[in-house]
C-alpha cells in the first residue's frame, strides 16, 4: 500500500511513487490518502481527482478506481469534505 498527502487540495508526489505505479500496472494495489487539510467535496470527488493525478504521473498507464474500502467524510454547512480515503485502483496501460 501507498499512502498519499493531501494538503490544500493538491498531493504529494513521494519519490516511491512513479516506481509503485510501473510495478502495479495490470495490478490492483490499494492506495490511502491522508488529508492535512480536508479535501471540499464527496469521497466520489476525491476518487476521481486521486486517479486523474495517478494517471498523469507516468506516461502510458491510466488509473481508475475499483473499490472504495474506507473513508472518512464530514458535512457541514460549507458542504462534504473527506478526511482520509482508503481505495483499490487498477493500474493500467493505455491501449492506442
Amino acid at each position: 500500500m501507498l499512502t498519499l498527502i493531501s494538503h490544500n487540495g493538491k498531493f504529494n508526489r513521494p519519490d516511491r511513487l512513479m516506481p509503485f505505479l510501473e510495478t502495479n500496472v495490470g495490478k490492483y494495489p490499494s492506495l490511502q490518502v491522508d488529508c492535512i487539510t480536508p479535501f471540499p467535496g464527496t469521497k466520489d470527488d476525491m476518487v476521481k481527482a486521486v486517479c486523474v493525478y495517478l494517471s498523469g504521473i507516468v506516461t502510458g498507464i491510466v488509473v481508475v478506481p475499483n473499490i472504495t474500502q474506507n473513508t472518512g467524510t464530514e458535512s457541514n454547512a460549507k458542504g462534504m469534505t473527506v478526511n482520509y480515503l482508503v481505495l483499490q485502483i487498477k493500474v493500467q496501460n493505455i491501449i492506442i
